[in-house]
This record gives C-alpha cells, structure tokens and sequence, in this order.
C-alpha cells in the first residue's frame, strides 16, 4: 500500500505515465522520511569526505554510461569544479584539465565537445569555469570581443536567444546571455533590447514562467 502524507502529488484524477511515476517516487522518498521520523534520525547532514571523493573519481573518469553527455563537458566540469570549491577543496590540480576541456569556437562561444557547434549553455558552463580557475591562462581564452557578436548573432528579433545556430529559443537563452555578458562586462542596450518584453510574454495564465 502506498504511504499517504500530506503533500502527495494531485493529478486531478487523470492518471498518466507521468504522473504514475510522479507518485511512485514520491512514496518512495516518503517510506524513507517516515523511517527516520520513527527512529527520531532526521538530521540535515552531508557527508563530506564521500562527497569529495564522488568529485574527484568523476573528474579522473566517468563510465562509459556517461557518453550521452559528450556535448556537456563544460557542465561536468564546472559541476565538480564549483562543487568542490563550495566545499573548501583546493581545484589546482585540476585547473589545466578544466581548460583543456574548454573549447572556444573561432565564430566565438564555446563548443559542448570537439568539432559541435557553440552553444549558450555551453558557453555559459564555460565562462563560468574559467572564472572560478580564475587564472591569467584561464581569462587569457576568453575572446570578449568573439563572444559578444556571438551572443548578438544568437538574438532573435523579439529579444530572445537562441541556444545556437537554428536552435531552440527559450528563456534559457536569456538567463544564459545575459550572466555571461554580465561577468565578461560586455553588456550594452542592444543585447538586452526586447528581453525582458520576452520574458513577461512567457508568463502564463497560472502566473509561471
């Protein structure tokens, strides 16, 4: 029998694969929270010293399941980097791998992998890579110049951005132009025009965006 609470996904009474497994997760984690509620162990906690440990096996190597990721590699590795900056690790020995996995296009942007397209998330997982290296080398491969007409050539008419060249336009896009114009302290009237018209266009009848 599935354990009731109170917070319990509503699905309006029309099930769907979806929602099913909304619900079966749910009751997972909740046959969890109740255990520890009976035995009085609920603490907030993180286990340091394995979570570290996690950090630096993924940076030495993933599995070979990990291969659907190759157009996410500055993702990996500004996920280990920060995570093992937030938690007080020196990343200097693994600052020349970070940059070695940072791939500038000649069009400007960053590339997810060898020889893709750039990307605005990609780019963005990059600038934010390079940044917390924080290195005379690491700002050195940063083209400011390349990567503002980059980001100009991926606006759209009506204030948005592509995430590349013929890509999906969301407001991801946004997010990730303007932090990265931000933090390379390129941004100008023209990048931003018509942006946060976009966004109050996505605004929906439910009140989220």
């Amino acid at each position: 029998m599935a354990f009731s609470y109170d917070f319990r996904y509503d699905d309006n009474l029309f099930e769907t694969d979806t929602s099913l497994k909304q619900i079966e997760v749910e009751d997972s984690i909740a046959r969890i929270y109740a255990k520890h509620i009976r035995q009085g162990t609920l603490e907030a906690s993180l286990l340091r010293n394995t979570h570290e440990q996690f950090i630096r096996d993924s940076i030495h190597g993933l599995s070979s399941g990990f291969a659907v990721l190759d157009a996410s590699q500055p993702w990996l590795a500004f996920w280990c980097l920060n995570s093992l900056d937030i938690l007080g690790c020196d990343i200097s020995e693994f600052e020349q791998q970070a940059l070695d996995t940072m791939v500038p296009h000649d069009e400007g942007g960053f590339c997810g992998g060898f020889k893709q397209l750039p990307h605005m998330a990609g780019t963005y997982a990059s600038i934010m890579t390079l940044v917390l290296v924080g290195t005379k080398q690491a700002f050195d491969i940063i083209d400011r110049k390349a990567i503002y007409r980059w980001l100009m050539s991926m606006k759209q008419a009506d204030g948005s951005f592509a995430m590349h060249l013929d890509g999906e336009v969301d407001v991801r896009g946004i997010y990730c132009a303007m932090v990265i114009a931000s933090v390379l302290n390129i941004m100008t009237p023209e990048l931003i025009a018509g942006s946060a018209e976009f966004i109050v266009r996505c605004q929906t009848c439910e009140g989220g965006i």
